[in-house]
């Protein structure tokens, strides 16, 4: 939701799903906001070749939908120091900058 609203304030919208579980993964809402939108930006704090980012990309691809996707996701191990484990993991600005790469994409600019 940060984000979002580091989005908002550079005029991009967000339309944010807050999947409160994942089994069941409630499919239709991310396929609605897919349709919607034209953009799926998957954030979650696993690995990028595991995790519910994958799952949802995999929905998405399943579904048929031609949309601009991408994900932000854990980068390379967590460190034990505090500071390093906020830059590895999903934050408000890796968040922000890759939906505004995403926003420039589908634009064409």
């Amino acid at each position: 939701l940060e984000a979002a609203h580091v989005l908002s304030g550079r005029g991009v919208e967000a339309k944010v799903i807050d999947l409160r579980s994942v089994s069941p993964l409630d499919r239709n809402a991310i396929l609605e906001a897919a349709r919607s939108t034209g953009r799926v930006l998957a954030v979650d704090e696993d690995y990028l070749g595991f995790g519910l980012s994958g799952e949802i990309a995999a929905t998405v691809a399943e579904s048929g939908l031609q949309v601009m996707f991408d994900r932000v996701a854990t980068e390379g191990t967590v460190p034990y120091a505090r500071h390093l484990e906020d830059e590895a993991l999903p934050n408000v600005g890796r968040i922000a900058e890759a939906a505004m790469a995403l926003t420039e994409r589908k634009s064409g600019t």
